[in-house]
C-alpha cells in the first residue's frame, strides 16, 4: 500500500513544526532542593513544568508538637516561563498533609487539596545561596484543627536555597 505524497507531505510538515517547538524554541523550567521556611525548619521541593512537591520531613513546633508535612501537585493549571528574567510560575491544585504528634501522646493527620501557586527564580550557578522557591497555598478554615488554624490563609512557604538548582531557560 503505498501512502499518498499528500499525506506524506503533511506528516512531514507536521515533524518539522514539533521538531522546531523542540529544539531551543520552547521553554523549560526543573530543580530542587533544599531551603529554610523559618529559622531550624528546612523544606525539600522539586518542581518541574507539570508537578510541584514540597516537603518537611520532621520539625518540631515551638510548644513541642512533632510535624511532618507533604504537599504535592495533583494538577497543573498553567505554567508561566520568563526565560528572560529566569522565573518560573505554575498555578494548579495540590494535596497538602500535615501529621502532627502532640506533646501529650496524641496524634492528628490534616488533609486538604488547596489551590496553589509556585514560584521559582534561576539566580546563577550554583544555585544555593541565590536560587529562591516559594509556594504560596489556599487553606480553608473548616470547624476543628485544620491547616488554616496552623498557617492562615493564604500560607506562603519560600526562602532562598540552601542546597539545589532551578534551572529556566
Amino acid at each position: 500500500m503505498k501512502i499518498p505524497n499528500v499525506v506524506c507531505s503533511l506528516l512531514i510538515c507536521m515533524f518539522v513544526l514539533n521538531v522546531a517547538s523542540l529544539s531551543g524554541q520552547a521553554s523549560t523550567a526543573s530543580g530542587g532542593g533544599t531551603y529554610f521556611v523559618e529559622p531550624g525548619i528546612r523544606s525539600e521541593f522539586q518542581l518541574s513544568k507539570s508537578r510541584v512537591q514540597c516537603k518537611i520531613g520532621h520539625a518540631v513546633l515551638p510548644d513541642g508538637t512533632g510535624f511532618q508535612m507533604l504537599m504535592f501537585s495533583r494538577s497543573t493549571d498553567a505554567v508561566t516561563i520568563d526565560s528572560a528574567a529566569k522565573k518560573v510560575v505554575l498555578t494548579g491544585t495540590m494535596v497538602s498533609i500535615v501529621n502532627l504528634r502532640f506533646t501529650n501522646g496524641t496524634t492528628a493527620q490534616l488533609t486538604e487539596t488547596v489551590p496553589y501557586t509556585a514560584y521559582a527564580e534561576d539566580n546563577g550557578i550554583p544555585g544555593a545561596g541565590t536560587d529562591f522557591f516559594s509556594l504560596t497555598v489556599e487553606y480553608t478554615d473548616t470547624p476543628g484543627l485544620d491547616q488554616f488554624d496552623l498557617f492562615g490563609n493564604p500560607a506562603t512557604f519560600s526562602g532562598v536555597l540552601v542546597s539545589g538548582n532551578i534551572e529556566v531557560h
